[in-house]
């Protein structure tokens, strides 16, 4: 992932909203709500979201743990840093922090989360398997992993425009369309599935680590 790249995002959320409107053709906020719920929170759950951009997901990651849960969201992007703690502080949340890091090495402590999250970013990392490792290794028992993003066209007749969105999304992204995250949290979780819509280029995919019986 190029820092610059997502600060210059950062920058133009106008360009952000377009960008985000023409990938889930108008259902964002829709496609956010289905994998938040996918996590199965609760009233004081502690949830880590990784790139958490802007902070799109942050008002309703923190709604579902409530004012006695946790959020902190990490991103390797100073602008979205910024963007995404200028709506904490706007809003006022002392539950919720924003730190700047990378998904690999979030810093936190092992089995320390009941959930973690990741809308629109593992497919643009350098790494999404030791990203995903990563939100595994500080999950609790039962704890879940819900992700939210995109891939190629994966039927016809819309996968007859891969050749063109591909490279494009490349660019203006750093999207990594050959990267496999599901097969990812497969290997990194006993339990894994996955969602998709708009002919499979939306998954959801969700993964939860044994409970302390089951290891």
């Amino acid at each position: 992932m190029t820092r610059g790249t997502y600060d210059w995002w950062s920058r133009n959320q106008w360009a952000l909203r377009g960008l985000y409107g023409f990938v889930f053709l108008g259902r964002e906020r829709t496609f956010r709500r289905r994998s938040i719920a996918a996590l199965d929170l609760e009233a004081g759950d502690s949830v880590l979201e990784l790139g958490c951009g802007p902070g799109n997901s942050l008002a309703p990651l923190r709604q579902a743990v409530g004012a006695e849960g946790r959020v902190v969201a990490v991103d390797y992007s100073d602008g979205m840093v910024d963007q995404a703690a200028g709506r904490v502080a706007a809003a006022g949340w002392e539950n919720v922090d924003v730190i700047r890091g990378e998904a690999t090495r979030p810093g936190v402590a092992a089995e320390s989360f009941d959930a973690a999250y990741a809308a629109m970013s593992l497919s643009a990392m350098d790494d999404p398997a030791a990203a995903v490792e990563a939100a595994a290794a500080s999950l609790g028992p039962a704890g879940r992993l819900a992700v939210l993003d995109a891939r190629p066209f994966q039927r016809l007749p819309l996968s007859l425009s891969n050749p063109i969105v591909k490279p494009a999304f490349r660019a203006l992204t750093d999207w990594r369309p050959e990267i496999d995250v599901p097969a990812a949290m497969d290997s990194a979780f006993e339990k894994a599935t996955v969602e998709e819509y708009h002919l499979g280029s939306i998954y959801v995919a969700r993964g939860e680590r044994p409970t302390v019986t089951d290891r």
